[in-house]
């Protein structure tokens, strides 16, 4: 089916300075005959009126419409100058619409680092959509994601901070896992940076790159247990008050249970954990907390001690996860002090390895862990919450190993705040009565 040039075709259209020609369906998607709209074009050296020396087919691909892709044939004009005494003689004319050479639109290219950035979709599913390379699209979120993550005004308005881990590439025979880390504004709940370590180095380089106004507003800084992070700290934002939050503390408390389950589990039966082994049965009821048990929950944690734990042992290191939990939930620093006392004379009685162990850790970081309650509980959820959106654009994305690729997709997808048109509801929710 073919239409002629009409103004309701170049509106639909939608580009500046274009005129629909002529349009049909080719093998099932729009094949629309484009030119632009000039006809007065100076030479680009001299000045002097142009005149036309020819045309030049270009195929383009544009965005969908109507549930077809769109292929637009650019009849290009080629300008020629007439003034004889010019170095110019002929030139191909340009828009802002279209770069030379270029194989998509810059609305197209736009649309597919938005769909990469904000909606996390694949680069390979984006460039088959569009019917282009891999390269093509990923060079489209480069240049038009690239400002967007670079500006300045992203960083702005940051008054806590918040750092953790999470793995770029996993372990070989001839590599260890490497571990990137990311920075987050714990207010807006946005990924700041991503930086290729989670050493002291690393975290220090990016916050020595940072304005002396920018360090100076941030006052709260949260982190996990460790220590690379906390060194990193002292220079540049030795003014804030630095906190372990209760995630991760009770992490470590958790791991202190597994470890004396697993161990006297090993001890007394002679083998790893099976289904019908008393430790085994209950190994979630002992990371689950304690008000969270329901009735028969208790009764099963309270069989399976008396059955597998025959020391007490695993008995004592879930009490002592419940006592450093109760550091937590303690109101005001004081009552946290005496509830971290408890802990400690707990951890020191019972004699339990992996207890010990921990108590040890705790006193390492007891500044940090009172600051939560002089902070009004600052927490590291939201890093974590920016954690499962890194694995899930890493899952999308089946793994990365470029980093300058893997940042600039994370930026755009946890980083970056997308000034899109908001899509107005054509239902809103009916009453169910009506009086």
């Amino acid at each position: 089916m073919g239409q002629h040039s009409s103004a309701s075709a170049s509106r639909l259209l939608g580009l500046d300075g274009f005129e629909v020609l002529a349009a049909q369906v080719v093998a099932g998607e729009w094949q629309l005959e484009v030119q632009t709209t000039s006809t007065l074009v100076g030479c680009i050296d001299c000045g002097v009126r142009a005149e036309l020396h020819g045309r030049r087919a270009v195929r383009v691909r544009d965005l969908p419409a109507g549930g077809r892709p769109v292929v637009l044939l650019w009849r290009k004009r080629i300008w020629r100058c007439r003034e004889p005494a010019c170095g110019v003689r002929t030139w191909t004319e340009q828009v802002a619409a279209i770069r030379p050479r270029a194989v998509l639109t810059e609305r197209a290219r736009a649309e597919a680092c938005r769909r990469v950035g904000k909606d996390a979709h694949a680069v390979a599913a984006v460039a088959r959509d569009l019917g282009v390379g891999w390269a093509t699209v990923m060079r489209a979120v480069r240049d038009h994601g690239s400002p967007l993550v670079n500006d300045a005004a992203r960083l702005e308005g940051v008054t806590a901070l918040g750092l953790d881990e999470t793995s770029f590439l996993k372990a070989t025979r001839a590599a260890p896992t490497r571990w990137i880390t990311g920075l987050v504004d714990l207010e807006g709940g946005r990924l700041l940076d991503l930086v290729a370590d989670r050493t002291k180095t690393a975290v220090g380089g990016w916050l020595a790159a940072r304005p002396r106004d920018w360090l100076a507003q941030v006052g709260t800084v949260a982190l996990d247990p460790w220590q690379g992070y906390a060194s990193a700290l002292v220079a540049p934002l030795g003014h804030a008050t630095v906190v372990v939050d209760h995630f991760h503390a009770i992490r470590l408390a958790n791991a202190v249970v597994d470890q004396a389950r697993r161990r006297t589990q090993q001890a007394t039966l002679g083998h790893r954990g099976r289904k019908r082994d008393p430790l085994y049965r209950i190994r979630k009821l002992l990371l689950t907390a304690a008000e969270q048990l329901t009735g028969r929950g208790r009764v099963r944690l309270r069989a399976g001690l008396a059955a597998g734990d025959p020391t007490g042992e695993v008995a004592a290191a879930w009490q002592g996860k419940e006592l450093l939990r109760a550091v937590y939930a303690a109101v005001g620093t004081a009552a946290a002090r005496a509830a971290l006392d408890r802990f400690y004379r707990w951890c020191d009685g019972v004699q339990v390895p992996e207890l010990s162990r921990l108590a040890r850790t705790i006193r390492v970081w007891e500044v940090e862990i009172l600051a939560f309650h002089a902070t009004s509980g600052c927490s590291n959820g939201l890093t974590e919450a920016v954690n499962l959106l890194i694995k899930k654009v890493k899952r999308v994305g089946h793994g990365f190993r470029n980093f300058a690729n893997y940042r600039l997709r994370l930026l755009l997808h946890c980083g970056v705040i997308w000034q899109t048109h908001r899509t107005a509801r054509l239902r809103g929710r009916s009453p169910r009565f009506v009086a």
